[in-house]
This record gives structure tokens, C-alpha cells and sequence, in this order.
């Protein structure tokens, strides 16, 4: 089967335009071996470190290690990490012709540390001061690159990028093009998500938007069914875990079991979920056929320590 996807992505070669928060992964890993005298708190004995593009930075690795053709329109500082998030790009091959270096602005850093495959502590730096003028670049960047694409796919990880303004110009510009638009939602504000053509809530977010508790199968399909009617939503995939992930939509509704074997770190799955969708979509496959594709590559990447991307490779080893 997966032989047969990526053979599909090969011919077609979709190409996915990324709109989103980009941000520098930095993982710490080390040992521990006893605990601070000064507090207590583990000292972590560094054996190496890394680090990768995250955010949606993420979503570029996932579609890039499937073959798809992937662009981005986002916004990182003129600092170090903007630098290794840069020469991150261009190894891939990615362009970073709509990627906007601001002086003023503070690029988004994740530090991880992690001692013996469990994680410690996280270190967050979150982008700073970015400026309303600056969000007409950005629709520029948008206008001039829709007429490429098979898609867009709108990483929202509520560090500024993701604005309302921002997302309704996308909307706008996609209708007219006939560009179909996916998200991974943050936040509570929704309504710029309207007339999307496909939203991949987890389970805590969609429960957080309809203010319910969601546990059986059935609460899944009425809560799709509520945020696709809510928000003007052709299709929601809500992502459920180690429970797997529900499909809804007007004419289909399904749920798929996980096929994680163990799970060690969730980061970045949502990133895999929407990568492997969108790009089985694009390439004609059935909603169902592409959730399932989607639902083998999430569980693959939670067996991995730290934020990770799928490979052809590890599909292609299911068969």
C-alpha cells in the first residue's frame, strides 16, 4: 500500500504552500546521575545536543522527507536561531524568499533537555513585537505563491504569525484560486479558520472550542459535526492519541485505532498527522485511504524520542 503512496507522490509531485509559526527545536540530552545540591532538581550530564526546524518548520520536514514540494511564507528574527533556522531551510532546499527577518523581532525557541529518553524541562522563547504593518508582506508573499500550489496548509502555533488578518486575506485568496486550505489549529479564536477545507484538532483543543468532554466514539462525531457546521469547515480530523483519530464530514464519518507499538513523545505528531492528510489528499486519494495513511506515519513518529518527521523509508518498512 504505502509503496504505492509514495510511488503516487513521486508522478505527481504536490506542491504544499506552509503558512505558519516557524520556531528552532533545541533538544539537551544528557544522563542524570544526582541530584543539585543547591535544589531538588536533577543535574543533567550533557552528552550531545541538536537542533531542527519546529513549528511549522515540522510540517516542511514531514512533507519534504515524502517528496512533496513544500514552500513557506513565515517570519523569524535576525538572531541566531533565525540563522540556524535559515541554513536549516536551505539544506532542504526550501526557498526562504517569503521567510521575513525582522530586527525587532525575536525568533521562537524551543529548548527540550532530556535525561534517560524522559523529558526534564522545556525552555521556551517566544517571538516578540510583530508588528500589524508587516502582516502585508506577508499576504504579498501568499498572493504571488497560490497560483503554484495543490494546497496550503495553515500551521498555527499562536506565536503571531497565524493573525486573523493574516488568515482571512489566505481565505480569501484561496477561494479565488481553488486552492484548497488545511489547519492545525491554536487558540479559541476559530472564526478566521472559516470555509477551510479541513481542521486536525486534538482531542484537548476540540473539547476546549466546544466547551464538551469528549470520550466515546460518538462524542467525536457529533463534536465534527458541530465545528464543521460552527465554522463553515468541510471535513475535522481530531486526533485522538493513543486512541487513534475520528474522521467527520457531511457524507463520512470514521474512526481510526492508533498504530503506535509505544509511544515515548508526542511532540510534533499533529505536525505528521497533517503533513501525511494533506498529502494524500493531494494526490487523489479517498479521505479514508489518506486518514489512514496519516494514522501509520503518527504512529510511527511517537516511538521516536523529540520532535520528529516521518520518512518514506519507515512507510515503506510497514509493508
Amino acid at each position: 500500500m504505502f509503496a504505492d503512496i509514495i510511488n503516487q507522490i513521486k508522478e505527481k509531485q504536490p506542491a504544499i504552500l506552509i503558512i505558519g509559526d516557524l520556531m528552532l527545536d533545541k533538544f539537551i540530552f544528557g544522563n542524570v546521575e544526582r541530584i543539585s545540591p543547591e535544589a531538588p532538581v536533577p543535574i543533567v550530564k550533557l552528552q550531545n545536543e541538536k537542533h531542527m526546524l519546529g513549528g511549522c518548520g515540522n510540517v516542511i520536514r514531514n512533507l519534504n522527507n515524502l517528496g512533496v514540494k513544500a514552500s513557506l511564507v513565515s517570519v523569524v528574527g535576525q538572531d541566531l536561531a533565525g540563522d540556524l533556522l535559515i541554513e536549516q531551510l536551505l539544506k532542504k532546499d526550501i526557498s526562504v524568499s517569503n521567510v521575513l527577518r525582522l530586527g525587532s523581532t525575536r525568533t521562537t525557541e524551543k529548548m527540550r533537555i532530556v535525561a534517560d529518553r524522559q523529558q526534564v524541562a522545556r525552555v521556551d522563547w517566544d517571538m516578540n513585537d510583530f508588528e500589524i504593518k508587516h502582516y502585508n508582506t506577508l499576504i504579498e508573499s501568499v498572493a504571488k505563491t497560490i497560483k503554484d500550489v495543490d494546497g496550503i496548509i495553515i500551521s498555527d502555533y499562536g506565536k503571531g504569525v497565524c493573525s486573523e488578518l493574516l488568515i482571512k486575506e489566505v481565505m480569501k485568496l484561496s477561494k479565488e484560486n481553488k486552492v484548497p486550505v488545511y489547519v492545525d489549529p491554536k487558540g479559541n479564536n476559530w472564526d478566521k479558520y472559516k470555509y477551510a477545507s479541513l481542521i486536525t484538532p486534538n482531542t484537548i483543543e476540540a473539547e476546549s472550542i466546544l466547551g464538551d468532554k469528549l470520550i466515546l466514539d460518538k462524542d467525536f462525531e457529533n463534536a465534527g459535526e458541530k465545528i464543521c457546521a460552527n465554522f463553515d469547515i468541510d471535513a475535522c480530523l481530531i486526533t485522538r492519541g493513543s486512541d487513534g483519530m475520528s474522521y467527520v464530514s457531511e457524507n463520512n464519518v470514521y474512526h481510526l485505532k492508533s498504530k503506535a507499538q509505544e509511544i515515548f513523545d508526542v511532540s510534533g505528531a499533529g505536525d505528521t498527522v497533517i503533513s501525511a492528510m494533506v498529502t494524500g489528499l493531494s494526490i487523489d486519494l479517498t479521505p479514508n485511504e489518506a486518514a489512514e495513511f496519516s494514522n501509520q506515519a503518527a504512529g510511527i513518529v511517537v516511538g521516536h524520542i523529540g520532535t520528529s518527521a516521518i520518512t518514506s523509508q519507515e512507510l515503506l518498512d510497514l509493508n
